[in-house]
């Protein structure tokens, strides 16, 4: 849920360290692009449910095993491409890999699902896409519809990424990366669509 670039420092390139004093100061989130930051929109009611419908099974499945889900004030580190980001949700099985003493960004996600909007989907789906799969950690990248039930899920192979797509209210999102699977009634639970989008899941 991203995206003007700040006309502030319009033509400056920030360092990480220069975003992180401003941000951390701040009273709304920007996300730190290759030196540029990207002021961050306010969420959608379906958006606050799917996200908190997902995180609550994922909280759910890993009540009793070392596992982690992280929300969206949690920033992920890609050093390779300068880039801090604040995924919708992400984790791992395992210890987290912090930025530094803050413990408020980390570095090796396992998975990362972030929701789409009608101003987001295209980056989500390519530029945002393309600076995730820097992370050697990451194994599952999810995106989920709030207009109509729709789950893509992107897993990493040795050949490539793999795509599944599930367009049924009755199936079921499988996470390899954390041995779990999430059903597609409980993420899009109370959540209600807009006549003019087809709910292709009914």
């Amino acid at each position: 849920m991203i995206l003007e670039v700040m006309s502030a420092a319009e033509e400056l390139k920030l360092t990480p360290d220069n975003y992180l004093e401003q941000e951390r100061a701040a009273e709304f989130k920007s996300e730190f692009v290759d030196g540029e930051i990207y002021a961050m929109s306010g969420a959608t009611l379906n958006h606050n449910r799917i996200a908190m419908n997902a995180g609550r099974e994922l909280g759910n499945a890993f009540k009793d095993r070392p596992c982690l889900v992280l929300g969206s004030d949690m920033k992920v580190w890609m050093e390779s491409v300068n880039t801090f980001a604040y995924p919708d949700l992400s984790g791992r099985c395992g210890p987290l890999d912090f930025y530094d003493d803050r413990k408020d960004i980390y570095r090796n996600p396992e998975f990362i699902i972030e929701i789409l909007s009608d101003s987001t989907e295209t980056y989500d789906r390519c530029d945002k896409f393309y600076r995730y799969q820097t992370l050697e950690s990451l194994r599952e990248y999810v995106l989920i519809s709030q207009n109509s039930v729709a789950v893509d899920v992107f897993r990493r192979h040795e050949a490539g990424w793999l795509y599944h797509s599930i367009r049924d209210l009755n199936g079921v999102v499988r996470l390899d990366s954390i041995d779990c699977e999430i059903p597609l009634s409980e993420i899009y639970r109370g959540v209600e669509f807009e006549p003019s989008s087809p709910n292709r899941g009914s």
